[in-house]
Parts: structure tokens; sequence; C-alpha cells
């Protein structure tokens, strides 16, 4: 990145396995982020100089410039890995316990949002859910997953209501809710300022690939003086970072 006054700063990585710092091996890293997605995934290549990892293993990764904050990107745990050199990992966000616990429990008469606060009550992450007045009169999971319970709710108040509801998990919060289009922008994109490349499309998503960015998907973003949502993420690193987001008008 490049200030007004010519000054050049250069990009971060971050990249920890179980709290230990791995930037400086990494080779390249991928990953992708999808509001519309059950979980974001990510692809890291490093050198192997004895890097002791196994499945299940805490994967964090951050990026910003130097002498900035870092955003993170990606906090999940190890899927898999090869045993080769150069080693590659595959990161699974932390989505991964809502295939992992299951319930048995039946719900009567309860409203969509409070079910789903009850069902997370006991995995840990905070709750950020939008309150849906949606009733539901008998709502039985033997034994249930808990993602196939928040797929079950969400089925039920798209039905009733005709309204799309997603939710994703970010820095330990679980988040429940339609989309947010009236939230302030987070970031500005110019033509021929920090815009690699820009294709506009009338149906579906919008592609913008611009630099190292700190921008999520569920967050507004202003391109050239218009205000987007953005939907999906993919953020690149070989030797400095690149973001694709794909996005639609607010």
């Amino acid at each position: 990145m490049t200030t007004e006054t010519g000054q050049y700063y250069q990009p971060v990585l971050s990249l920890k396995i179980k709290g230990a710092e791995y930037a400086h091996l990494v080779h390249e890293v991928g990953v992708t982020s999808d509001l519309r997605g059950k979980a974001d995934n990510c692809v890291v290549v490093l050198s192997n100089p004895g890097v002791e990892i196994a499945r299940g293993d805490s994967l964090q990764i951050k990026w910003g410039y130097q002498g900035g904050d870092l955003t993170e990107i990606f906090r999940g745990v190890v899927r898999d890995y090869s045993e080769s050199d150069p080693l590659t990992v595959l990161g699974i966000n932390y989505n991964t316990i809502l295939n992992q616990q299951r319930i048995t429990q039946t719900f009567q008469d309860e409203t969509a949002s409070g079910i789903i606060k009850a069902v997370l009550s006991g995995t840990g992450l905070g709750l950020e859910i939008e309150e849906c007045r949606v009733e539901i009169a008998r709502l039985p999971f033997p034994f249930t997953t808990l993602r196939e319970c928040l797929d079950t709710i969400t089925t039920i108040v798209k039905r009733d209501t005709n309204e799309e509801y997603f939710d994703y998990i970010r820095e330990g919060i679980f988040h429940w809710g339609r989309k947010n289009l009236t939230q302030s922008s987070v970031f500005s994109f110019l033509t021929g300022v920090n815009i690699i490349s820009w294709h506009k499309k009338e149906d579906g998503l919008s592609e913008l690939f611009t630099l190292l960015t700190p921008v999520r998907h569920s967050q507004i973003v202003s391109i050239d003086g218009e205000n987007y949502f953005v939907e999906k993420a993919e953020y690149l690193w070989i030797n400095g970072g690149r973001t694709r987001l794909g996005v639609h008008l607010c």
C-alpha cells in the first residue's frame, strides 16, 4: 500500500497453528468465505522443517500492513494435511462444531430466535441473533446435529416470511439474521486507485479484484461511489495479498 506522500507499507501475514507463528514458512494461502456456504475453508502451503501438526489443531490467519492492526480472515482448525515438503494444510472454520454436537429435544410454542438461542446455549459461542417472531408450534429434534437444527429453523422462517436468513461464525460469535443492507460502508474502492479489476453484472454477483483488504462478507463497501453488500470473499497470499469480492448493490 502506498500513501499520498509516497510512503510504502509492507503487507504482513500472520499464520498461527496451536498459537505458534509460522508466517515465515508460508509459500501461499487461500481462504474462501461465503455467506451462503456452511463453513469457511482455507488452504495453506508452507515449508516443512519438522513442523508438528495434527488434525484438530487451532488455526488462525490474519493480515494487514506493517505498522497497522491485522484483520483476522480465518479462525478454525486443521481438517487435514499432507506429509510432504512443502506441507499443505487444509483448514475449516469453527462451523464444524455445529456438525459435531447433537441434541435430543422438542420445542413447543417457541419463537424461531428463541429456539436458536436455546439450541446453541451450550456451545460456548457468543450469540448475535436477530429477533424473529415466527412461532413454531412443535419442533422435535431427535438426536439431531446443531447444523441440521439451524437449517430446519431457517427453512421454516423462510417459508413463513418469504425472507432469507443466514448464519455464520466470526471471531467466536454466531450470527443469524437477514442481510443488513443499511449499515455503513467499511471500505471504499475507486477505479484507478485501489481496484485491479471490476466486473459489474446485472444478474448474480459482481466481482471486484483488489489488494489486501480488511473486508469480510456481510459488510458494506463503496465501489466508485455506490454501496455494495459483500456476499463472498476470497483471500489470496503469494508474497503479498490479493482479495476477490463477490458483491451486489444495496
